[in-house]
């Protein structure tokens, strides 16, 4: 607690001290003076409690010091008693209190009430002492305050208005635009389009009492351009009346650049999955009727009676199916790739093997195109690596068969080599070089576009999407595909790729080919399900053929009812039906305690992931996709079905490989199979080739087998040998 002080004026010094003596009682510092001036200068050094001032002193009296004091803002509130013995009388007391003077003592007076009148009047001092601190404090606290939200106010970016309900601006929190806005209409900073809001805005505050919100474009002096802000507007209560309000109002451009930009992401991705909807609706419905379209073909190929020229049609039909499914797996796989739906599944894989595999498969067509084709494995390439060799595969199928496109002379080498190794990662450098009709500067950019075509290749067939794929391939696998290439020179398309090591490994793979069912006993049913009556026939004809007996139904109702009844050896059922889909049809059939372990084939022409998810979910055991080919669905059933097949064995020895094949055997063969096998060999398209060897299957198994291990070899010059054809 600050010390108190207590001012005695008297003009002989006994008196001083035996008033002093008195006040040691007293919990405060007594300070002497023994004249009136002494005392103001006293005054000066010391903020008094209390003064006791004698009456009767000479030059200056006790009463001409009370007014002096009382009279001085400094010490105007400073309590007063006069103390006296000469002036006892009524008409002098009256005086005293007349000058100011909280109490008025005649000599000899009583001690314990002296001290007691001077205690309350020290209490009364310590009161207001402490009352000041905290009013100080307190005044300190609100300035600091106030500091701060001053200062809230002026540096925050928002801008914030005094309005009245006019419109008039009051009070602006931006220092630098108080001489330019203050008295201005808030009218002024909205386009002419928008005032009304404003207009509105204010009416809701100053007429309702309510807080108004809108958003408007607006132009402030710091911001000439203008702005999208987003104004909030709050009534200042004054009595009964709103006679001013305060607007907030704040920048939201950035707000609504990300509003748009969000919008646009959705908007993006409802496009994004409509196209996938429509390309899965597309792939449906194109491979529905190319399911029956091939199969019939291939059913008739296996007629003994047909003509050639049929058989040529027959050819013709299969070869422009296979090129619009190949067109439709492109639009998909685009597809895919911008949905994010395409990973990775790396394996181990031999890099050498694969590279000299796509050599063998490519050679005949350079051959015939009177081309060199070369290939280079540099020293330090890595032969065993883990990834995603279909994928790999495909890249550079797809950068050969471009290479081959443009290419009408000269040479086309294939490079490979190391180009990097950080700690367990290698990046491996591919390049497809040509002799070609290379492209343009301006189409270098957008060669690796969807759909996009160089001029110097518009002449050529196909959808513009090898390469688009191939660079997204190549992206995933955290690669890149760029081209150096030069008009009338020659392009070169450079594929890099990370990866990693893997040990030396090798299988024997081992392909069986059912040929006919032998029937233990009964005759095994096999239950087929589509509701499109050409697919439902085809499937139940491709079943029949190799001996089993079918029931076929066209919806998932019929369906139920004959398992009702009667329990298959198997179920193949369409994905997409009417009224029940496959899906739903599978849940219904594991649910039954006598068909729940019943294999079930699911057949669909919309072959992505999702459904094929769902389906094995819902308990189907194989997923094939349309149009179904005949070797891979006996292939499927011969593993589900715990009987005992005839196969056609396809991994033959190394003697089986060199036997001699009777050459009148081979010149057995139709021409139309001999002339498109011999077109397969030379186009370089394994999925071709196969198909091919399929058609000779029903003439002469024994060769079909030779042919088929040979095209897993490559050795497409061997078997073109064996056809008696030059390459």
């Amino acid at each position: 607690m600050t010390d108190l002080y207590i001012l005695i004026v008297d003009d002989k010094p006994q008196n001083l001290y035996a008033l002093e003596k008195t006040l040691e009682q007293v919990d405060a510092k007594v300070i002497k003076a023994n004249s009136g001036e002494e005392a103001l200068s006293k005054t000066l050094d010391y903020d008094f409690a209390l003064a006791i001032l004698d009456v009767q002193m000479p030059n200056m009296n006790g009463y001409e010091l009370a007014d002096l004091l009382l009279g001085d803002p400094a010490t105007s509130r400073m309590p007063i008693i006069f103390l006296t013995a000469a002036f006892g009388d009524e008409q002098h007391s009256f005086q005293g209190y007349e000058s100011g003077a909280v109490d008025y003592i005649v000599k000899p007076f009583n001690p314990v009430i002296f001290i007691s009148k001077v205690n309350v009047f020290l209490e009364l001092a310590r009161y207001r002492i402490s009352l000041e601190e905290t009013i100080q404090e307190r005044t300190y606290a609100l300035l600091a305050k106030g500091n701060k939200l001053k200062l809230l106010v002026e540096n925050t970016p928002d801008c914030i208005l005094n309005l009245d309900p006019n419109g008039t601006i009051n009070f602006i929190n931006h220092l630098d635009a108080n001489t330019d806005i203050i008295g201005r209409s808030v009218f002024d900073f909205f386009d002419e389009n928008q005032i009304e809001l404003q207009k509105n805005a204010l009416q809701k505050v100053f007429e309702k009492n309510q807080i108004a919100e809108f958003e408007s474009y607006m132009k402030l002096p710091w911001n000439p351009e203008g702005s999208w802000y987003s104004h909030r507007l709050a009534p200042i209560p004054q009595h009964a009346n709103i006679r001013e309000c305060v607007q907030i109002s704040r920048d939201i451009t950035h707000k609504k650049a990300a509003e748009e930009a969000q919008l646009k992401i959705i908007q993006a991705e409802a496009h994004s999955q409509a196209k996938s909807k429509f390309l899965s609706s597309v792939s449906h419905e194109i491979r529905t009727p190319m399911n029956a379209v091939l199969g019939y073909a291939q059913l008739l190929s296996r007629d003994t009676n047909l003509t050639e020229t049929q058989k040529e049609y027959l050819d013709i039909i299969d070869r422009s199916g296979e090129h619009l499914l190949m067109l439709i797996d492109s639009v998909l796989d685009m597809a895919k790739i911008e949905a994010g739906q395409i990973s990775l599944s790396p394996s181990r894989t031999n890099l050498h093997h694969l590279l000299n595999d796509l050599y063998k498969m490519f050679i005949l067509s350079a051959q015939k195109k009177g081309l060199q084709l070369t290939i280079d494995l540099s020293q330090d390439l890595p032969e065993w690596i883990y990834i995603d060799a279909n994928k790999v595969r495909q890249i550079l199928i797809n950068l050969l068969g471009n290479a081959f496109k443009f290419t009408q002379l000269g040479s086309i080498k294939i490079r490979a080599s190391l180009v990097e190794q950080i700690y367990d990662y290698h990046t491996i450098r591919i390049e497809i070089e040509d002799t070609g009709c290379g492209i343009e500067k301006e189409m270098l950019e957008t060669i690796f576009v969807a759909f996009e075509q160089a001029h110097a290749g518009t002449q050529t067939t196909g959808a513009g999407l090898g390469l688009a794929v191939s660079q997204e391939f190549a992206l995933l696998m955290n690669g890149n595909i760029h081209l150096k290439s030069e008009l009338n020179v020659g392009s070169t398309f450079i594929f890099e790729f990370r990866t990693t090591l893997s040990e030396d490994y090798s299988s024997d793979h081992y392909f069986k080919t059912i040929n006919k069912y032998k029937p233990s006993g009964t005759e095994e049913l096999i239950l087929i399900v589509d509701d499109d009556i050409d697919n439902l026939q085809l499937l139940g004809k491709m079943v029949e053929a190799i001996g089993f007996k079918t029931h076929l139904v066209n919806n998932g109702q019929d369906a139920l009812s004959f398992l009702y009844r009667q329990k298959p050896s198997m179920i193949i059922l369409d994905l997409k039906m009417n009224h029940m889909d496959g899906i739903a049809l599978t849940k219904k059939i594991r649910n039954s305690e006598i068909h729940s372990e019943v294999p079930i084939i699911m057949v669909t022409a919309s072959p992505f992931t999702i459904n094929k998810e769902l389906a094995f979910e819902a308990g189907v055991n194989k997923f094939l996709c349309k149009p179904v080919r005949e070797k891979i669905l006996y292939q499927e059933m011969g593993q589900l079905i715990p009987f005992d097949f005839s196969y056609t064995q396809d991994n033959n020895s190394e003697a089986e490989e060199k036997q001699i094949v009777d050459a009148n055997r081979i010149q057995s063969l139709p021409l139309s199979i001999r002339s498109g096998l011999k077109d397969a060999i030379e186009s370089g398209y394994t999925t071709n080739i196969n198909r091919w060897i399929e058609q000779t299957e029903s003439h002469d198994a024994e060769i079909a087998n030779t042919l088929r291990y040979m095209s897993q070899k490559f050795d497409y010059i061997s078997m073109l040998t064996l056809l008696n054809i030059k390459a």
